[in-house]
């Protein structure tokens, strides 16, 4: 699991987002912090996914995947906040892991 210091709090005043990068499946909002480094928040909507165990299984994944990158946070200049909305997850759970490490590979390597 990714380190507490990596991790964004979701609360509701969360502003002031532009977004980073876009697809169908999700989407990438980043905004400049005032730390030493660079925070992920994870945001899947109860509209989108009815069942908690889906969405915390695709925040859980989310996650393990920056920790993984964790030199994509460490170096990207200016520390920022990343929080990353889901839009889509009506595909069955073991194929919808594979597409979406895919696209979130292609959307940290821009």
């Amino acid at each position: 699991m990714i380190d507490s210091g990596y991790k964004l709090k979701i609360t509701p005043e969360l502003k002031d987002f532009k977004i980073f990068h876009k697809n169908n499946l999700f989407f990438i909002k980043i905004r400049d912090n005032d730390l030493l480094n660079s925070r992920v928040g994870v945001v899947v909507s109860q509209k989108n996914t009815r069942l908690a165990t889906k969405r915390n299984t695709i925040k859980r994944l989310i996650y393990r995947f920056f920790q993984e990158n964790k030199a994509f946070l460490d170096n990207f200049s200016p520390p920022s906040d990343f929080l990353v909305i889901i839009m889509s997850t009506s595909f069955n759970i073991k194929e919808y892991k594979n597409i979406l490490i895919q696209k979130l590979n292609n959307a940290i390597s821009i």
